[in-house]
């Protein structure tokens, strides 16, 4: 299997974007939701992996400038080939036979640590205040992010379902939601849900009929296509005084197709 040079490089550069992208995705965070990552070909995916790249490629490179400065200073020299993967990269295709294999081997090992360090590292930033900021929790979670400045919200859920009374719905706390990548709700959990019925009337008023139920540990499992609209109101949870709804007005998400 021959690897042409352009491709060599091409996965050397990328490589740390890559793992970027995935830093900020899989981050363990503790709130409810999940944001789905943009696009492969939309712009957004575009600068997170070449900006990702960018950044890991100048850290590793001032650190390897800062070994040679100290090899100049120390007037040390380094007994093998310069382990500087960078300078491997450039000379790549000039080289043959066991130099090439050499160096190769040498440059994926490096990128396999380059792209772990910027994975370990991007997760790290995602769980300190830095990636808890406003700025980068509304790039990520759009409107949703007013619910990770609480710690979670209630919700009433009107689904395309009906019945004899008419169209279903639920209230109750949200225990998950999953967003699409054009930050839209792909699917939702209701824990401690309890139904009702909407109907409109004559008159235009509209009638709630709740739907008692003896089970109070009801979860709720809807998707994207079963929802019809979200209203909700974040939530603030006091110290043993339990849950009481955030002062801001309820906020409508419509939904569905």
């Amino acid at each position: 299997m021959t690897f042409s040079y352009n491709l060599v490089l091409a996965l050397f550069l990328l490589a740390p974007g890559f793992a970027f992208v995935a830093g900020i995705y899989a981050t363990g965070r503790a709130a409810i939701h999940e944001a789905s990552p943009p696009p492969p070909n939309s712009i957004m995916a575009l600068a997170m992996v070449t900006g990702g790249s960018l950044v890991a490629h100048t850290v590793a490179a001032v650190i390897f400038l800062l070994c040679h400065v100290l090899n100049m200073w120390t007037r040390w020299h380094w007994p093998t080939l310069d382990p500087n993967p960078y300078y491997q990269a450039r000379h790549l295709a000039a080289a043959d036979g066991l130099a090439t294999s050499a160096s190769f081997a040498w440059i994926l090992s490096l990128l396999t640590l380059l792209c772990l360090g910027t994975y370990l590292a991007t997760r790290a930033v995602m769980n300190s205040p830095i990636g808890r900021s406003e700025l980068i929790g509304g790039a990520l979670y759009g409107w949703f992010w007013q619910i990770e400045k609480t710690q979670g919200a209630y919700a009433y859920v009107l689904t395309q379902f009906e019945n004899d009374h008419g169209t279903v719905g639920y209230q109750g706390l949200l225990e998950y939601v999953t967003l699409d990548a054009e930050k839209q709700i792909s699917s939702l959990v209701l824990t401690r849900a309890e139904p009702f019925s909407l109907t409109v009337l004559e008159d235009r008023h509209i009638q709630r009929t709740p739907t008692p139920r003896t089970d109070k540990k009801l979860r709720v499992l809807l998707t994207k296509a079963e929802i019809k609209n979200i209203v909700y109101t974040p939530l603030v949870f006091e110290d043993d005084q339990g849950v009481e709804a955030d002062d801001s007005d309820p906020i409508v998400v419509l939904g569905g197709d």
